[in-house]
This record gives C-alpha cells, sequence and structure tokens, in this order.
C-alpha cells in the first residue's frame, strides 16, 4: 500500500525517503556504548584494560566503583572505538568492583558527571553549573557516600532518564590477590635437565624470575673440587618467563627449562615483577641414574587346539557286496539241486 501510494504521490515519496533516512541517521547517533575487559578477574597491581565502541562519540568517560574506592577519568574515541588502561590496582583491596562507561550520546558534553566541593564528591545532573542538582545527585565521596553496587546502581538510574541523552554500560570485574603456584616437582636425576612449571593469575605477558638455587652445603676439599667437570657441578639456574593466557580467567600458567644440576636440595623461587607475588618449593636432585622405563609387551599365549578323532564313517552294502551275496546263494543252491 505504501509503495503504491508513493508512486502516485511524488511528494509523499520524498517525505518517506527523508523520514527514512532520519531513521537511519539516528539510529547511527543511538547505538548504546559497548564495554569490555581484558580479564574478568585481574591479579592487584596488574593493568585492567577497557576496550569498546562509541559510535558518534569525541570520549568516553569511566566511573571506577568499589569498597572505600571511587575513581573518574575520560579516554579518547579514534574511528569509533577506545581503549582504557587502569594502572592503579595497586591502591585497590581485593574485591568486585563496578565500572560504568558513558558516552554523551547525540550530545557534545556530558549530561552527568563528578563534582566536587571541598572534600565531597557528588555525581550530578548538570556538574558544570557547580552546584549538585537537588533529587538528581548522590554523593561517592565524603560523609554519606554510596559505595559499589549502590553507586553505580544509582548513576545508571540517573543516565537511563527521559531526560538526559547520555547513554551507559556497566559491567563488573573482580581483584584479586596475587598468587602463583608451582606443580610439584619430585626428585630430579644428576645431568638432565627437566622443566618447572605452574599457575598464576597474574595477566598473560606479565614477566615472572625464576631461580634455582641449591639449598644445602656439603664439605669438600681444594684438590677434590678442582679435579670435578664444572658444569657437572652446577649448583643452580635462574631466568625470567613470560606468563601464558590460560583457558579460563585468572588461571594462566608458566613453564621454566631447567638445566642439570649436580646432586643436591634444591630451592625455586618464583617472583613476579609487577606485583611482587612469590611462591617458592624444594626439591632433590640425585646422583642415581634416571630409571628407564622399560615398555610392557604384551604377551600372547598360542593356544593349540585339541585334537578330535574322526570316526571312520561306515559303509552301507554296495553294489559289489550285494553282487557277491547273490553269487554265494547262486552256488549254495546248485549244489543242493546237485544232491
Amino acid at each position: 500500500y505504501t509503495l503504491s501510494m508513493m508512486k502516485k504521490s511524488p511528494s509523499l515519496m520524498t517525505s518517506t525517503v527523508l523520514g527514512l533516512c532520519v531513521i537511519l541517521f539516528r539510529a547511527v547517533l543511538v547505538i548504546p556504548v559497548s564495554a569490555g575487559v581484558s580479564q574478568s578477574t585481574i591479579a592487584q597491581g596488574d593493568t585492567l584494560y577497557v576496550s569498546g565502541q562509541a559510535p558518534g562519540s569525541q570520549q568516553v568517560a569511566l566511573y571506577f566503583f568499589g569498597p572505600n574506592y571511587f575513581k573518574y577519568d575520560t579516554v579518547q574515541v579514534n574511528d569509533g572505538s577506545y581503549t582504557y588502561q587502569l594502572t592503579t590496582t595497586s591502591d585497590m583491596s581485593p574485591s568486585q568492583y563496578y565500572c560504568v562507561v558513558q558516552s554523551p550520546g547525540t550530545g557534545s558534553r556530558f549530561s552527568v558527571g563528578p563534582l566536587t566541593i571541598g572534600q565531597t564528591t557528588y555525581i550530578t545532573v548538570n556538574p558544570g553549573s557547580g552546584v549538585p542538582a537537588d533529587g538528581s545527585s548522590f554523593v561517592v565521596k565524603g560523609p554519606n557516600a554510596l559505595q559499589g553496587s549502590q553507586a553505580a546502581y544509582a548513576l545508571e538510574q540517573m543516565i537511563q532518564s527521559p531526560n538526559i541523552p547520555d547513554l551507559s554500560q556497566t559491567f563488573t570485574f573482580t581483584i584479586a590477590y596475587p598468587t602463583i603456584t608451582i606443580n610439584p616437582i619430585g626428585t630430579q636425576y644428576m645431568g638432565v635437565p627437566f622443566t618447572v612449571s605452574g599457575t598464576t593469575n597474574l595477566a598473560a605477558g606479565d614477566t615472572l624470575l625464576v631461580s634455582v638455587q641449591i639449598a644445602t652445603f656439603w664439605p669438600m676439599g681444594k684438590e677434590e673440587a678442582n679435579a670435578e667437570d664444572a658444569e657437572s657441578w652446577s649448583q643452580g639456574d635462574s631466568g625470567s618467563v613470560t606468563v601464558q593466557q590460560g583457558a579460563s580467567s585468572g588461571q594462566n600458567y608458566w613453564s621454566f627449562s631447567v638445566n642439570p644440576l649436580h646432586s643436591s636440595q634444591y630451592d625455586v623461587t618464583v617472583t613476579g615483577i609487577k606485583t611482587g607475588a612469590t611462591a617458592s618449593q624444594e626439591f632433590s636432585v640425585s646422583n642415581q641414574s634416571k630409571p628407564t622405563t622399560v615398555p610392557t609387551t604384551a604377551v600372547t599365549t598360542a593356544v593349540t587346539p585339541a585334537a578330535t578323532t574322526v570316526p571312520a564313517p561306515t559303509q552301507s552294502p554296495g553294489f559289489g557286496l550285494a553282487a557277491a551275496a547273490g553269487a554265494l546263494g547262486a552256488v549254495v543252491l546248485l549244489a543242493y539241486r546237485r544232491h
């Protein structure tokens, strides 16, 4: 019906096309801002990366809420996308946090934002006025400040007001104590290289320092020491490794190849450069030969089938036997007649 009316009325066609263009243009402008994080769980001291899309905006604002924690910052949008680095997680206690990412929507300025007066920071409508709006503001720093989920919810409700053109998206993330684990090493053998490994909640790409040092000292004469090959008396190893991305958030992994060591007790220590997290474990290197694993071969027992005696077939009287019997009968009959 619409198409037929448009054919009959050029003016209707023009207005309809313009209307569709306006709708499409507005649809581009009101695409909700998107946001995501590099990991939903990060170690305290690591960097949190926030990135997303904000078409039509020159910048986005980010609000971080947590227990006794509030942070506000902005980042520029380039070609419709943005990336923000939160580098102050060492100041954030391990807990769950909320982040609200805000774009101006169809406007060029934020209609909602922070306002600090003295020692108190508000989130308010029209922050440029310099006065917290009655009924449209709340405290995030100072007496009676909202924290965590309460502050994030209050900000979302304010932005979603029909009179506010701003757009937003909220997500959560967790900051955990930095941890490093070392998988059980067990007994190793002199002169044989091996690998130590483990897991960590430090971010992929972080650097770990691995140190393997002798844990005991044994007395040795100078002549005996000089007679030994230097490489066979290696008393440790060290180096750095990069944390690799794991299958799930907060469960990344690492590994380090250890050069051949002399027989003794050793300590291995793993330390995160960025966070200071550490882990250690003791293991021993034996002077015995490494046991060789003998492959087991399945023994196949040949089964000899039991001998079976096949009975000789029983022959039924055939033509030859019947003929012989008939001949014998004829002889008997002839002898009988002669007598």
